[in-house]
């Protein structure tokens, strides 16, 4: 089959396209003919070798796609060939055909298509995860999200204005601050002003907000330890400003803030004690609520730019630059 084969922790620019022989179908799985997959600021660590976890060398990248199923191992029902799916991969997203665990992938429904169906698993999951299962978001309470118009930051505009929230959204330009307005925030600000902090802290009359979405880290983390509420919370998301911020425990302590970690693939079985049967109803569940608001209208995957296998340099350049809207894609096989 074609793919990207990551031999060596060389980075994006050290993939090779080209032919490999298709994966072999283990117990437990399915096989995917891709369609779409999706990059995200992770991928540029795991092919660099910097994620937590390393896939064995060589290996194929690649963590999110849709498709349709070619076959199903002996053990698994719920799903057949010709199913069209979404899926969470151990890696494997960028050839022809990906295998994925049963307890990862999800049924797409008749009026979804696959395009928008890639961004949902691991794109969208990460943002519904995050604000419910670990940021406990309530109506009412206030959301500030830093990237608000990236890969995860646009989803968790959208998913935290369906909870009730009131949604401020930070961005690195008038355009993208623009599309998550659209989205539903209810202010928008641009990460470069002076002060954000404080900016953040007069749109709430003093109080500051209870939940804070940061997948950048950095500096900007800093300004949201100044602008979260006594009792508030900080999802720290990841680090895609590239600097991991340390964090002053006597402001903590002071404000009583919590700061929480969260990180998706441990409800994927990406942590060193698979525990992905453990959530695999949790996450079924989800993901049907998820399909359901794409139904509904209520929440509309977003990709800016969309890439041909071949042409996979453009596609995490997109990434790396931030000049993307919402999740860059690659077609695979097509849609």
């Amino acid at each position: 089959m074609k793919a990207l084969l990551c031999e060596g922790w060389n980075g994006y620019q050290g993939l090779v396209f080209g032919e490999t022989p298709a994966p072999i179908l283990p117990s437990g799985c399915v096989r995917i003919a891709v369609a779409y997959a999706t990059v995200g600021f992770g991928q540029l660590l795991v092919v660099a070798g910097k994620y937590q976890r390393k896939p064995p060398l060589p290996f194929v990248p690649g963590t999110e796609v849709a498709g349709v199923i070619l076959e199903v191992a002996s053990d698994v029902t719920g799903f057949k060939p010709g199913d069209r799916v979404a899926a969470s991969l151990d890696w494997g997203g960028y050839g022809e055909q990906a295998i994925a665990t049963a307890e990862t992938v999800w049924h797409v429904p008749d009026g979804v298509e696959l395009r928008d169906a890639a961004i949902i698993p691991t794109t969208y999951g990460t943002a519904y995860a995050a604000l419910h299962w670990r940021g406990h978001l309530r109506p009412g309470q206030t959301l500030l999200i830093l990237g608000a118009a990236g890969g995860v930051g646009l989803p968790a505009v959208e998913l935290g204005k369906l909870a009730g929230a009131r949604v401020l959204a930070v961005g690195s330009s008038p355009e993208r601050l623009a599309l998550a307005r659209a989205r539903g925030a209810d202010e928008v600000l641009l990460h470069t002003e002076p002060e954000l902090g404080q900016r953040v802290k007069a749109l709430t009359d003093g109080r500051g907000v209870d939940l804070v979405f940061d997948p950048v880290g950095g500096d900007l983390f800093t300004e949201t330890l100044r602008c979260t509420a006594t009792m508030g919370r900080i999802l720290i998301i990841g680090f895609a400003s590239g600097t991991i911020p340390q964090i002053p425990a006597n402001i903590l302590l002071v404000k009583n803030i919590d700061v929480i970690g969260f990180n998706f693939g441990t409800y994927l079985g990406w942590s060193p004690v698979d525990e992905r049967k453990l959530h695999a109803a949790g996450l079924r569940t989800m993901m049907q609520t998820l399909f359901e608001h794409v139904l509904n209208g209520e929440i509309k995957p977003t990709s800016s730019d969309c890439y041909a296998l071949p042409d996979f340099l453009s596609a995490f350049e997109a990434v790396k630059s931030r000049r993307s809207f919402g999740r860059v894609l690659i077609e695979v096989n097509g849609g």
